[in-house]
C-alpha cells in the first residue's frame, strides 16, 4: 500500500498500534510500510502533533534560469528587431539595457517560442513586421538630459572604440577614444588584439587620475552603441561599481539617432589625417609598441597645444579649457603637478607628426 494513501488520522492509528503493541517491525510488515517512512511519522507527530501527519503537496522543482515575463518580452522584441542574433550577442545587448538575464535563460525563452534556429527568429521578425503590435523598443531616444545653457568641461562625455585598420608590419590597431565635447579634451587607448580590450581597466587607471587631478567629475557619459565593440563596454562588473562610486549618468545610444557624436566623428577623422596615414612614411614607426609611444606623446601634444576654434572654448586649448573648470571648482593651483602646469604653460606650437 502507498503511504500516501494513508491520511493523517490512519497515520495516527498505526502510531498507536506500534507503541501499545511494542512490536514496530510487524506493524510496519502489517501497513505494509517501511521502518524509515514510520519513524518519519513518529517525528513529525512529536514535533507538529495531529497537523504533521498531513499529507502534504509535493514541491514543485526550481526551474534553473527561469525568466520573468518582462524579460521574455524584452528578449522577444529584441528577437523581432535582430533575428539573427542568437543567445550571446542578446545577452551583450540586454546587459547594456541593464536588463541582466544569463545566456541559458535567453536560451530557454528562443526555445519555448520556436526561435532557437536563426531560420525561425527571421520567418518570426518577418511575421511581427506585419502586425502593428508595439514592443518595447531597446534603443532609447536622444534622452533629455542634454541642457544647452550647461556648457562646462566633465557635462557631456563620449567614448567609443573603432578599427583603425591593419598595417603593415605592426598589426591590427583597435582605438578606444574618451572625448569631452565641451573642452575638446581626448584621450586614446590602442590596443593590437581585440581579445586585450578592456576598456574600465584604462578608464579606471588613466581616465580617474585626471579627473582627481583636475578636481573634475562626469555629469554625463555616452556610449556610443556600436553593435561590434558593444561586449567590451558590458563585461564584467568593474563598469559598475566606477559608474556608481562617480555618480555618473552612463548611457548608451545609438549613433543613428542623435548628432552629439558629430564631435568625437570629426576628432577621428582629425587622428586619420594627423596620425594615422603618416604611420607608414615614417620608418621609425615599425612596431605596435611605437605606434603606441607615438599616440600617448601626440595626444599629450593635442590636448596642450590644439587652439579650439569654435564653441564657448575658443582660443583656449583643451588643457586650458579643463584648467579654468578646475580653478571655478575651487581647485588650488599650487596643488596641481608641476609638470602639468609647465605644459599648461608652454607656447603652443600645434600638433605635428614627428
Amino acid at each position: 500500500m502507498k503511504t500516501q494513501g494513508f491520511n493523517a488520522h490512519t497515520k495516527y492509528r498505526i502510531l498507536q498500534h506500534a507503541l501499545k503493541g511494542n512490536n514496530i517491525s510487524k506493524t510496519c510488515e502489517l501497513f505494509g510500510i517501511s521502518r524509515t517512512t514510520f519513524y518519519n511519522w513518529k517525528a513529525a507527530y512529536q514535533k507538529f502533533g495531529i497537523a504533521g501527519l498531513e499529507n502534504k503537496e509535493p514541491k514543485k522543482p526550481k526551474m534553473p534560469n527561469k525568466v520573468s515575463k518582462a524579460i521574455e518580452r524584452d528578449i522577444l522584441a529584441y528577437v523581432e528587431k535582430y533575428p539573427e542574433d542568437g543567445p550571446r550577442r542578446i545577452y551583450y545587448e540586454l546587459k547594456s539595457e541593464g536588463i541582466n538575464v544569463g545566456e541559458t535563460g535567453i536560451y530557454n525563452v528562443l526555445k519555448r517560442n520556436n526561435l532557437s534556429k536563426k531560420e525561425q527568429r527571421i520567418e518570426y521578425s518577418k511575421n511581427r513586421a506585419l502586425s502593428n503590435r508595439t514592443n518595447r523598443s531597446l534603443n532609447k531616444k536622444i534622452p533629455k538630459f542634454i541642457d544647452v545653457e550647461k556648457r562646462y568641461p566633465g557635462y557631456l562625455v563620449i567614448q567609443r572604440i573603432d578599427f583603425m585598420g591593419t598595417f603593415d608590419g605592426i598589426g591590427r590597431i583597435y582605438q578606444y577614444c574618451f572625448y569631452d565635447t565641451i573642452s575638446k579634451w581626448a584621450e586614446v587607448k590602442l590596443y593590437n588584439r581585440k581579445q586585450d580590450i578592456d576598456i574600465w581597466h584604462y578608464f579606471e587607471v588613466k581616465l580617474v587620475y585626471l579627473l582627481d587631478t583636475f578636481n573634475l567629475t562626469i555629469e554625463n557619459l555616452v556610449t556610443e552603441r556600436e553593435r561590434e565593440f558593444l561586449p567590451y563596454f558590458v563585461k564584467g562588473d568593474k563598469h559598475n561599481s566606477i559608474i556608481e562610486e562617480y555618480n555618473i549618468n552612463h548611457l548608451f545610444i545609438s549613433p543613428d539617432e542623435t548628432d552629439i557624436f558629430n564631435g568625437i566623428r570629426e576628432f577621428n577623422e582629425f587622428l586619420v589625417k594627423e596620425f594615422y596615414n603618416k604611420i607608414l612614411i615614417n620608418e621609425k614607426l615599425d612596431s605596435f609598441i611605437k605606434v603606441e609611444n607615438r599616440i600617448n606623446s601626440f595626444m599629450r601634444e593635442y590636448n596642450f597645444t590644439n587652439v579650439i576654434s569654435e564653441g564657448p572654448n575658443e582660443g583656449k586649448t583643451p588643457a586650458e579649457a579643463v584648467l579654468d573648470r578646475a580653478i571655478e571648482n575651487g581647485t588650488d593651483l599650487d596643488t596641481l603637478p608641476l609638470w602639468l602646469l609647465a605644459l599648461i604653460n608652454s607656447p603652443r606650437r600645434g600638433v605635428k607628426d614627428e
